[in-house]
């Protein structure tokens, strides 16, 4: 009688559970990394299609701000994507103004001034925070001098990636040849006392040096005296690769750092033996006294002849910004059961290849496609779960406060071998599950979703920051019908 008792029990506690789950996921809690092994039984695991389609974002409204990481270079043979031009635009410029060299009492080269004493060179100066492609591969650089004719180049202003200001061509002004990985290396100044190493240095001619000297008076009117009459004759440098070279990679400058500067070398005498020094022109930002300077990153990107342009339908190409996307519509979402979902997970793979010698992006994302008046919003839920966030209203917050939880949601560049050609390959895995959750039970709009690496994210007209550099990294993956390197959206669940 007691045990009939209790089966009753436990078959009423079963149907009460069950109803309960039916109306009841509480998507704060499914999904963690505590997943029951697939019996067949109790727990199982479909896959489910995913239909990828290429697409480019093109024009690209990225916009770099004075204190972004800037990249310079040019990539020359990059067999998945083309060719890549990046170039830095900025102004170099006194901290204070009426402005003069060395300390008030010192003497360098004035007329009369003790034997010895003297200016002897300009050095461009940029800190260097990282390099893509082949590190070990020299880089030519080269310094012009903006024309005199440039008065659109304002500070405060955070161009878009395709700005240009008007530059000078035959006014080279210096060059170097770098070796990326030799940067880490100390390298000594003139005084031999000095030393510097993450800093790429470019000599500027002596003739620029000249047109110092010849603007160094510091009165009322003339070219020192004031940060609007200093900008009448010193209006910027353009940085950027020898087109004709062989360059395959781009540097990642800081501007902001107290390493990025013009320096102007000197011996000076003081009351001491001569000494010898330098003085700094900087990128000026949050200054009190002296407006800020302007700055402007410009990156294109060439495709033609890549394979991009001549896909195969089963390949999709992910380029970094500015780069490309891919949108993608998993239908089976639509018919699947009301379960509980354990885990879902979206699978990208890298299709490998020896010819593809430049790095896969540090990181891919993946958002909804709205028709409304916004076309992207964020996936709910599985961005960062510990935070609440609701990204289907523009009232903040409609994206996780304490950013995305790359360690639960995913989208960090993995590595494995490659079963099929032993070759390393990266791939890509994205866990969805509270997103499917809502499609399967809640009946949620299954949206269609974009997958990209973009540098930052733009909301309801706001802008984010990602954790990709601009222009690192592009990848070909395998779409939802590659035979090999299958695109998917794989599901661990139990039945209702």
């Amino acid at each position: 009688m007691q045990r009939k008792f209790l089966r009753l029990f436990l078959a009423i506690g079963v149907v009460s559970l069950v109803s309960w789950s039916c109306t009841k996921i509480d998507t704060t809690k499914v999904g963690q990394d505590l997943i029951p092994a697939v019996d067949n039984v109790h727990t199982f695991a479909d896959t489910l299609s995913v239909i990828a389609t290429q697409g480019i974002l093109s024009p690209d409204s990225t916009r770099v701000s004075i204190g972004d990481v800037h990249v310079l270079g040019s990539i020359t043979s990059d067999p998945l994507f083309g060719k890549t031009d990046a170039r830095i635009y900025m102004e170099l410029k006194p901290r204070f103004f009426p402005y003069y060299f060395g300390n008030s009492k010192d003497t360098i080269g004035q007329p009369f001034a003790p034997a010895g004493t003297g200016f002897d060179s300009v050095v461009l100066c940029l800190s260097y925070k990282g390099f893509y492609g082949d590190s070990t591969r020299p880089q030519h650089l080269r310094v012009f001098e903006m024309s005199d004719a440039e008065t659109n180049f304002k500070p405060d202003t955070s161009y878009q990636i395709n700005y240009q200001p008007a530059v000078t061509p035959s006014n080279l002004l210096g060059e170097v040849t770098v070796i990326p990985a030799n940067l880490a290396n100390y390298t000594f100044l003139d005084n031999h006392k000095d030393s510097v190493n993450y800093q790429v240095r470019i000599p500027l001619n002596p003739s620029f040096l000249a047109k110092i000297l010849a603007n160094s008076d510091s009165t009322t009117g003339k070219t020192f005296n004031s940060d609007s009459l200093f900008k009448t004759v010193f209006k910027g440098f353009a940085v950027q690769t020898d087109a004709s070279s062989d360059n395959n990679g781009l540097f990642y400058v800081s501007l902001t750092d107290a390493a990025t500067r013009l320096e102007i070398h000197y011996r000076r005498k003081n009351g001491v033996p001569i000494d010898t020094a330098h003085s700094s022109w900087s990128v000026v930002s949050l200054s009190t006294g002296v407006s800020n300077s302007a700055t402007a990153n410009y990156v294109n990107r060439n495709r033609e002849g890549s394979q991009y342009e001549n896909p195969v339908s089963n390949e999709i190409f992910i380029q970094a910004t500015p780069g490309t996307y891919a949108n993608l519509v998993i239908p089976g979402l639509d018919t699947f059961k009301n379960s509980i979902i354990h885990r879902a997970e979206l699978v990208m793979e890298e299709i490998p290849s020896l010819a593809t010698a430049l790095s896969a992006p540090s990181f891919l994302y993946v958002d909804r496609i709205d028709t409304g008046a916004w076309n992207y919003k964020p996936l709910p839920y599985d961005l960062n779960p510990s935070t609440f966030y609701n990204p289907n209203t523009s009232a903040q917050p409609f994206y996780p406060t304490g950013g995305i939880d790359y360690a639960y949601f995913g989208g960090n560049q993995l590595k494995k071998i490659d079963q099929l050609t032993g070759l390393q390959m990266n791939y890509y895995v994205f866990n969805i599950s509270r997103y499917v959750q809502g499609i399967v039970t809640k009946k949620e709009k299954n949206y269609a979703l974009r997958v990209s690496a973009p540098y930052d994210l733009l909301y309801y007209g706001y802008k984010l920051p990602f954790s990709n550099r601009l222009a690192y990294g592009g990848i070909k993956l395998g779409s939802g019908n590659n035979p090999n390197y299958r695109m998917r959206l794989r599901i661990v669940y139990s039945k209702i």
